[in-house]
């Protein structure tokens, strides 16, 4: 059963950083400031994250399964292992974000800020050709 997001922002609030392993499915977690957080391990499939400021925190293995990164700034946020399979992160604020090993399979990155980030192979998405200024498409 889904932690409710009322609790993780109470705890938030509170001066708690470490939520690894919390199970936040299907989540409105939209529109907040969340920096510094560690959701290692946690699943965030299909959560909605549109807005969220998640500037330099810990998202190691994290399940992001089809969820809604859209406009989320993940400025130096660490990723690796993530699991972002079909995510939609238009317009997202990746500069400088670490995805070594992570899985963006189908993930939509149109409009992304993706200077300076890592991609899942250890390389830079710009070294690989990887272009993020496309149109959304629909």
């Amino acid at each position: 059963m889904p932690t409710s997001n009322n609790r993780l922002l109470q705890l938030y609030n509170e001066g708690q950083r470490d939520f690894h392993g919390w199970n936040l499915a299907g989540c409105d977690l939209s529109h907040l400031a969340l920096s510094d957080i560690d959701l290692s391990y946690a699943n965030l499939s299909h959560a909605d994250l549109t807005g969220t400021d998640l500037r330099w925190s810990e998202l190691r293995s994290v399940n992001l399964t089809r969820a809604n990164l859209s406009r989320t700034n993940l400025h130096r946020a660490r990723l690796q292992y993530a699991n972002l399979t079909a995510a939609r992160l238009v317009g997202a604020d990746l500069r400088a974000a670490d995805f070594s090993s992570a899985n963006l399979t189908c993930a939509n990155l149109a409009q992304a800020d993706i200077w300076g980030a890592i991609s899942p192979d250890g390389f830079s998405f710009l070294q690989i050709g990887l272009r993020a200024d496309v149109p959304e498409l629909v």
